[in-house]
């Protein structure tokens, strides 16, 4: 009996026209001469011949059940390793690959929305010392988000004015895609105001690059997604060093700073040790 061409549509519908193993698209293009070239073919699972690979006795060889859709190239394997591609493997294949079919074009669930380190860019250890509003603006420009921190222990007017920073990093921030070169000058100008003034009031700006990964969603590969740790820390509880790890000595750069003269190296700052009972500073 052989395999009758509602049996056959039925297979190739189920396997959307592609081989069940390694599920290539079971037709070639067509040229300016020729129609397209069909090179799919119906396997069978149970052998057909008593002789053939994994034969077997069952009510119609030719059924449905029987059969999957493979290309020329694993139709020929999986006769050929009948040890590995036995009758049971075969239909497990054919189910996972028509399942995978049948779910094509349908909404999946994406898992819910994350953002997770990246692995392979861990943040480093030590903030970069900020002096100017430019120095800030070359990291705020292209983050998507920042995470703030301050001491704790502050008067109201100091919270006050690293709250109104804060607000103002923000407000750059959501906008610094769209702005166009002045607008730009006038944002690092504004972010320069809110450091001298700290600055006067005894604090020091730090900022740390930090790289996530925003994963779930409509998108299945990961996005990069860069954030930046903003920090705003008296000048008592900051240790500042060169580029080179050498100490400065803070009175002195106290004094540039307020001044807002720039030095020739950049500078991190890293926090001075504390008492054991606040040694879980971030800093």
């Amino acid at each position: 009996m052989a395999i009758t061409d509602r049996t056959r549509k039925i297979l190739w519908v189920k396997a959307g026209g592609r081989c069940s193993i390694c599920q290539v698209q079971l037709v070639t293009e067509g040229t300016d001469t020729d129609d397209p070239s069909v090179f799919g073919e119906e396997a069978h699972i149970v052998g057909q011949s008593p002789n053939g690979p994994r034969a077997g006795i069952i009510s119609d060889v030719d059924s449905y059940a029987n059969l999957i859709l493979l290309c020329r190239k694993h139709h020929k394997q999986v006769d050929d390793q009948v040890g590995y591609y036995t009758v049971e493997r075969l239909k497990e294949i054919k189910r996972q690959h028509e399942e995978w079919v049948a779910s094509l074009g349908e909404p999946n669930d994406p898992g819910p929305v994350r953002l997770i380190p990246d692995p392979a860019r861990p943040p480093k250890k030590m903030l970069k010392l900020i002096i100017s509003g430019t120095d800030l603006w070359h990291f705020i420009e292209g983050a998507y988000a920042f995470y703030p921190s301050r001491t704790s222990g502050l008067s109201d007017e100091q919270e006050d004015l690293i709250a109104a920073f804060y607000d103002n990093v923000r407000d750059w921030m959501d906008c610094s895609g769209d702005l166009s070169f002045s607008e730009q000058r006038h944002a690092c100008s504004s972010l320069s105001e809110n450091i001298l003034e700290l600055a006067k009031a005894g604090f020091v700006v730090g900022v740390r690059e930090r790289r996530l990964l925003l994963t779930g969603g409509v998108s299945k590969a990961p996005q990069p997604w860069r954030a930046l740790d903003i920090e705003v820390q008296p000048f008592s509880l900051m240790q500042v060093v060169d580029a080179e790890g050498k100490l400065v000595d803070l009175d002195k750069f106290i004094s540039k700073y307020l001044d807002q003269e720039r030095y020739s190296k950049p500078h991190v700052i890293e926090k001075k040790k504390r008492p054991r009972a606040a040694s879980n500073a971030s800093w």
